[in-house]
């Protein structure tokens, strides 16, 4: 596996729950060795797949509205998504998921999905801390941890 970050750079990544910090540790995931763009959870470990994927569908929702997350994220990835809130997220997020899945093309259904997910922003962003936290050993291994005795050169990330 390749090196990036210092365990001192993650632990001040980690070190207060901001937004940008979540926005950023899922940037991250995208230059992993294990990131498979084609793959349904895109070949990453469960909880990164759902941290990851719930910050887009949150992200997306908001910006942009529900549908344009639904429309864009093939059906496969959803059903891997759904699976993941079951075993992963707070109560309500596999259910306000799985409804956006099959109503998202209904602008007056899909609305209350938009709705939830406008009251649940700080409560999301919340659960993807303790989420992060959690699991911050495989969090920090899909990052790229890097040896803190390599030389200066292989340091720069």
């Amino acid at each position: 596996m390749a090196t990036k970050f210092t365990q001192a750079y993650l632990d001040a990544l980690f070190s207060t729950p901001e937004f940008h910090k979540l926005v950023e540790i899922a940037g991250y995931f995208y230059g992993s060795e294990e990131y498979r763009r084609d793959a349904p959870d895109f070949g990453l470990p469960q909880p990164v797949f759902v941290f990851q994927e719930t910050l887009t569908w949150f992200s997306q929702a908001i910006r942009s509205g529900v549908w344009t997350y639904y429309e864009a994220t093939p059906r496969v990835r959803q059903e891997a998504m759904h699976g993941a809130l079951e075993c992963e997220a707070p109560s309500g997020y596999a259910a306000t998921y799985s409804f956006g899945m099959e109503t998202w093309q209904d602008d007056v259904k899909c609305q209350g999905v938009g709705e939830w997910i406008a009251a649940h922003e700080d409560d999301c962003n919340q659960w993807l801390w303790c989420l992060a936290n959690r699991y911050r050993p495989i969090f920090e291994r899909v990052c790229g941890q890097i040896n803190p005795t390599a030389p200066k050169a292989e340091l720069d990330p």
